[in-house]
């Protein structure tokens, strides 16, 4: 991803839920909710640059599905959660159509976080099986969310002038950042972590397990 990064939009009819969700979203991106279908086509339509979007299924206004169907018409491949009070089978088949995650509520921070992390790999990378591979690797590395980006903007198009820039830190703190990342992931250079992942992308592989084994996936060169 060469611009800024985006936005999340949280569709859930119970203003104290709605808060709480963008209150967490907004420690990794800008974020704001709609109360209803309409306020949701309204954010939809009044901008593109979106990151992810949650929906509750029970809206006052219809169902959540309807504002998942328009956002598939728009963004293709925007990723998606949705969250539902009930776990009934149709729910969850059409959500999966949809190519959305879908979550019982109440979704816990485990749950949303996890999203977000997928959500900001596949914004710098967009690439389903890469985003998920990151995400193993985010929870069995621990990375912040920080790191989870620095080593997903690895992977893309991301320049470190536009990282700095996205970051606003300092090109000190940006190589700190990167010393804990490779210390955790038990690699030697930030090169040589994105070919790890790159490799069990490629072969279909589990990126957590391998990555952070020393003397593993190294760089030949």
């Amino acid at each position: 991803m060469s611009g800024a990064p985006g936005n999340f939009l949280v569709v859930e009819d119970e203003p104290h839920a709605a808060e709480n969700m963008v209150r967490l979203l907004q420690r990794v991106r800008p974020s704001q909710f709609a109360l209803t279908i309409r306020e949701a086509r309204q954010a939809l339509s009044s901008r593109w640059d979106w990151t992810g979007l949650i929906v509750d299924i029970g809206l006052p206004d219809g169902s959540g599905l309807e504002v998942v169907r328009l956002a598939r018409d728009r963004f293709p491949i925007l990723p998606i959660m949705v969250l539902t009070g009930h776990h009934d089978r149709a729910s969850i088949n059409a959500s999966h159509e949809l190519r959305a995650e879908f979550v019982c509520k109440p979704a816990s921070e485990g749950d949303l976080f996890g999203f977000v992390r997928r959500a900001v790999a596949f914004e710098r990378v967009p690439d389903q099986r890469l985003a998920f591979l990151l995400d193993e690797v985010a929870r069995r590395c621990t990375l912040s969310m920080r790191e989870t980006e620095i080593l997903a903007a690895a992977l893309g198009s991301t320049t470190r002038a536009q990282l700095l820039e996205q970051f606003g830190v300092s090109d000190n703190t940006l190589k700190s950042q990167i010393r804990v990342l490779l210390r955790k992931t038990k690699h030697d250079s930030l090169d040589s972590l994105a070919k790890a992942v790159l490799r069990e992308a490629l072969e279909g592989g589990r990126a957590g397990s391998r990555v952070a084994t020393p003397g593993l996936l190294k760089d030949d060169g």
